[in-house]
């Protein structure tokens, strides 16, 4: 088999290639990297697409080809006036957050609507809404983003999976089994220690295992794989969008949204499907990645539920999923927090490892 040509797995040049040339191209991958080619397709979202593979690695892990891209990262909010960059609605959301909402007059849509347009005339409210988006969201660069194979999901770091035996023959489970389901509950969770949840009719565990940031990247490369980096996490997460979001500045009313109250159902949540990659990324605030950047671990995709949970609302709440959002109050230690912390494999496309079949 011929090497494969790594500039051809760079935009511009890997769309300009005809269907029956991208699928000899991502064939070729399949074996350089001896990954089981599951299927050929083309994932869209917001307006973009990638035509792609889907694989199975030896250990089973799906992943996906990502083509890479020079590319601008980041958000610059500098001198943009908070009208110029969200509607209305969305500015009252942003607004609503810093009424007192115990007083007594603020009762009915109308009292609430004056207090909204007293605070958004406020300069005092409106810079701190401003600093916020200018502190916690990367600044704007242009990157190289090398072609990766990267990981469908996103994994647990610290729960691993009981076996059905141990389950069952754990006198002590499965009590707690029985009464949740005589509570009508359908998980159980013991905080760091245990967790039990029942899946079309049928109970699983898992059990906690701590572990640190640095016992994971060693477990990861010892195995062939890396982390992302905060750049190429953005990228994955947003394909270079000049926006808050990858679908603009403005959050969508109509979205279905994990853990707001007055949009939960039991329909599909609008941000848990694949991307335009064909990646489960960036889809809840509570759920963040571990990235790691020159020895330095950090956190994308999510603020481990922090502003929801603080009661700021759908915007501000969602604001952690946004590509290019950057957690600036989170202090990494050693320990990984296996509640919120989560991770990500991929391998990187080089020239060395094209040519080595």
């Amino acid at each position: 088999m011929n090497p494969i040509q790594i500039e051809k797995l760079y935009h511009p040049q890997y769309e300009l290639l005809s269907i029956d040339d991208k699928k000899k191209l991502l064939t070729k991958i399949a074996a350089t990297y001896h990954l089981e080619l599951i299927c050929f397709q083309e994932f869209s979202a917001f307006e973009k697409s990638t035509y792609t593979a889907v694989y199975r690695s030896k250990d089973g892990i799906k992943f996906v080809f990502v083509p890479g891209d020079t590319v601008k990262l980041g958000i610059d909010f500098k001198n943009k006036k908070l009208h110029e960059i969200f509607n209305q609605e969305n500015l009252d959301e942003l607004a609503y957050v810093f009424l007192d909402c115990y007083e007594d007059e603020i009762c009915n849509e109308d009292m609430i609507a004056k207090k909204i347009k007293e605070k958004l005339a406020d300069k005092h409210i409106l810079f701190q809404i401003e600093d916020y988006l200018n502190h916690h969201f990367t600044k704007e660069k242009d990157c190289i983003i090398h072609p990766l194979l990267v990981q469908q999901d996103y994994s647990e770091t610290c729960w691993t999976k009981m076996s059905d035996d141990e389950l069952k023959q754990n006198t002590e489970f499965q009590k707690m089994i029985e009464k949740a389901e005589k509570d009508g509950i359908d998980e159980i969770t013991i905080y760091k220690t245990v967790l039990f949840y029942q899946e079309n009719g049928n109970w699983y565990g898992k059990r906690y295992k701590e572990r640190t940031f640095q016992d994971l990247f060693q477990d990861i490369t010892d195995n062939g794989y890396s982390l992302p980096t905060k750049r190429e996490w953005e990228y994955l997460a947003g394909k270079g969008c000049r926006s808050i979001f990858p679908w603009g500045n403005n959050m969508d009313f109509s979205m279905n949204l994990r853990h707001i109250e007055w949009l939960d159902s039991d329909g599909d949540y609008s941000l848990e499907k694949e991307n335009f990659f064909g990646l489960h990324i960036a889809d809840d605030p509570y759920c963040r990645e571990i990235v790691y950047d020159n020895g330095m671990f950090s956190y994308k995709g999510g603020d481990g539920g922090r502003n929801i949970c603080g009661g700021l609302g759908m915007i501000w709440g969602y604001f952690p999923v946004s590509p290019y959002f950057q957690d600036n109050k989170e202090e990494i230690g050693d320990t990984i927090n296996g509640g919120y912390d989560f991770f990500r494999r991929v391998i990187r496309i080089t020239d060395d490892s094209v040519n080595v079949l």
